[in-house]
């Protein structure tokens, strides 16, 4: 008997076409016979007013990719993982984060690579550096300077600078000056204490000077808006000064090979070094490491301590060779407030650095380098941890990868040279050439300034009362519980 293949979809298709048998009834017979143009009209009916237009609908959703098909008989969509380095979304104190900047574009281009010269030291190319003020290195670097005109001059009423501190872009035309006859001249004026001797003009950039935290630096304005930036460790305003940076490297600059010597890891014996002569401080960060050495050997050097070495003699190269970790605390917990201690020791050695709140420094250093002491709920935890890195050298080594991606610069002001460029002066420089002009203000000073930073003592104490504390996002222990 003849009879009909039925299509099955792809989902449920078996191995051979399934016959169905004519079905054939009486009733049929009468209805088809009786109700057959009724039937054709409807199905008519269906076809143009429902079928058509829905299965359109379909192939169009199908196409920008929202279909409407049923799940299972959707294609399946793998998605792919990638362990390239990337670059951290920024999270600060107590406002938004922002994403970090980049050069290169969405058209899928390789990014420009930028020659860095630095006085008596090799070369190197870089893509991108690591900030959250949302100017990227492209911007930085590109000025506008008539040579031949006169130069643009930036006076330092108070703070002391002079013609070196633009070292790092010579040829933009800009003269640096402390000489206050220059004060009728001047684009920009340089202030790094009060004077009430010194009246305001409109028509020039003042700048406030301080690499102090504002804890340890307080400064009266006569009204809200009297700055138009700052030059000094915060990021969010276009003359920013850090004490340090990272720059992410372009390719050909990337080193091959070991980014730290295993042999030299594997000498390690000691566990974490602090070098301190400020004891007392409004991070109670001295109450913190007490803590801490009830669980974890630290060997503190300097006014603190029992232990003696000089700043850069070569007692520091310890850091290389004994010790697995730098405790590097900062005095006061102040947004962008990240200082030598961190970019120096922290990062100039082979060594981990521990810091107190991993949301203060995350933007701007590279990722996966450091440990933050507020991803534990206490100094008991954080403890167990370290002492897991110190016998397994292999995850202690990870803490380095980021050496074949990444390049921290620390910027001593000893030299001013190229390594300078993107940031402080030569960023004020660049800012005087731009026609027009842009404007900037800092709306509320004394609450941009004096309200940046966490209560004395507030995050200390939650780590070391840990009743007092609330459990935290810690990606430091989550690695420890899948090792």
């Amino acid at each position: 008997m003849k009879g009909r293949y039925l299509l099955v979809p792809t989902h449920r298709r078996l191995r051979a076409p399934v016959q169905i048998a004519r079905w054939r009834m009486p009733t049929v017979s009468i209805l088809l016979a009786k109700w057959k143009w009724l039937i054709v009209g409807c199905l008519a009916v269906y076809c143009v007013v429902l079928y058509w237009p829905l299965s359109g609908y379909i192939r169009k959703e199908n196409y920008v990719g929202r279909s409407i098909i049923p799940r299972f008989i959707r294609p399946r969509i793998e998605e792919k993982w990638t362990t390239e380095a990337f670059q951290l979304r920024p999270a600060d104190l107590e406002t938004p984060s922002t994403e970090q900047t980049s050069n290169s574009n969405r058209s899928g281009e390789k990014p420009k690579a930028y020659k860095f010269a630095p006085r008596g030291r090799p070369a190197f190319f870089v893509e991108e550096v690591l900030s959250n003020s949302g100017i990227s290195l492209a911007e930085r670097l590109e000025c506008h300077a008539n040579r031949t005109a006169p130069p643009k001059v930036i006076l330092s009423w108070n703070a002391g600078h002079n013609q070196d501190n633009l070292d790092g872009c010579p040829e933009w035309n800009c003269k640096l000056t402390s000489n206050r006859k220059e004060m009728s001249n001047a684009d920009a004026v340089l202030m790094a204490r009060q004077d009430p001797t010194f009246k305001r003009r409109n028509d020039q950039y003042i700048v406030f000077f301080s690499q102090e935290s504002p804890v340890n630096y307080r400064f009266e304005v006569p009204f809200p808006d009297y700055f138009n930036m700052s030059l000094g460790f915060r990021h969010d305003t276009p003359t920013s000064s850090p004490y340090g940076y990272t720059v992410k490297l372009a390719p050909s600059s990337r080193p091959q090979g070991e980014l730290v010597s295993m042999s030299r890891v594997n000498g390690k014996t000691k566990g974490a070094a602090w070098f301190v002569s400020h004891c007392g401080t409004n991070s109670k960060r001295e109450v913190y490491v007490q803590d801490l050495t009830k669980f974890f050997p630290v060997d503190i050097y300097g006014r603190c301590g029992r232990l003696n070495c000089a700043r850069g003699g070569k007692c520091e190269n310890m850091l290389d060779k004994d010790y697995h970790f730098y405790v590097a605390f900062e005095n006061s917990i102040c947004k962008d407030y990240i200082t030598e201690k961190l970019w120096n020791q922290g990062y100039q050695r082979d060594i981990v650095p521990l810091v107190l709140k991993r949301s203060l420094v995350e933007p701007f250093v590279p990722p996966n380098s450091f440990i933050a002491a507020d991803d534990f709920n206490n100094t008991e935890d954080l403890a167990t941890y370290l002492h897991y890195l110190m016998k397994n050298k292999t995850a202690y080594a990870e803490y380095f990868a980021w050496r074949r991606e990444y390049k921290v610069v620390f910027l001593n002001g000893k030299y001013h040279d190229a390594l300078e460029r993107p940031w402080g002066f030569c960023q004020l420089c660049r800012l005087l050439w731009e026609k027009p002009r842009p404007t900037f203000s800092i709306g509320d000073f004394k609450a941009w300034w004096d309200q940046s930073c966490e209560p004395d003592g507030a995050l200390v104490e939650r780590l070391v009362q840990p009743e007092l504390a609330t459990p935290p996002n810690n990606s430091s222990r989550k690695r420890l519980a899948k090792s």
